[in-house]
């Protein structure tokens, strides 16, 4: 399990993150549509409390729309609250999803700790590791569905990757912008109207 040390880096600062919020906070809008910071909590545990085989189950049944089936057990999961959250994040914390790679966990966690830590202008950043394997991921997707080519270089981390017009921004706005989060007003450079 120590290859998987990054994911578990990314699920405990989330705990940690989490513990420290105020139930005012815990409620208030993330990022997220229809999500509290709780719910976001709630879609990353939901991952870690739920069976391989019920999860198959699941996204058979709603293959239609899976997203709406993972965003209501998010919610649902939410609801159980901060402390079970938090102990399932840590107890978990090295749980392999398979079959997802531990690069695409560790962005889906990267970027909803940003989705929770924006708007409540929190400004502990992300760790460095954790932050350059979600970018590495976050820009190979990109590169699949998006025939624009360009060029991303983060003005804080030794990071940069593609070729073409650039994209210059922090290493964090970057990463959002590259997982459809609107980032224009962070970012500068010939690439960024090329964005999606």
């Amino acid at each position: 399990m120590a290859e998987w040390n990054t994911l578990a880096k990314s699920r405990q600062d989330f705990a940690d993150m989490l513990e420290g919020l105020s139930d005012e906070q815990l409620n208030a809008q993330s990022l997220c549509d229809e999500w509290r910071m709780v719910d976001v909590g709630g879609h990353l545990v939901s991952m870690l409390e739920t069976s391989p085989m019920a999860l198959v189950k699941g996204m058979t049944k709603n293959r239609n729309d899976p997203d709406a089936w993972f965003a209501s057990m998010a919610i649902e999961f939410g609801d159980k609250g901060a402390p079970f959250l938090i102990g399932s994040l840590r107890e978990h914390a090295w749980k392999k999803l398979r079959p997802f790679s531990e690069a695409s966990l560790v962005a889906d966690a990267a970027v909803h700790t940003l989705d929770v830590r924006r708007p409540l202008g929190l400004s502990e950043p992300l760790d460095p590791e954790v932050l350059a394997m979600a970018l590495e991921f976050s820009v190979g997707e990109l590169a699949k569905k998006n025939d624009n080519a360009v060029r991303f270089v983060a003005n804080d981390l030794d990071w940069s990757a593609g070729t073409g017009p650039e994209v210059h921004g922090t290493a964090e706005s970057l990463l959002m912008a590259l997982n459809d989060r609107d980032m224009s007003a962070e970012l500068e450079g010939e690439g960024v109207e090329l964005l999606g």
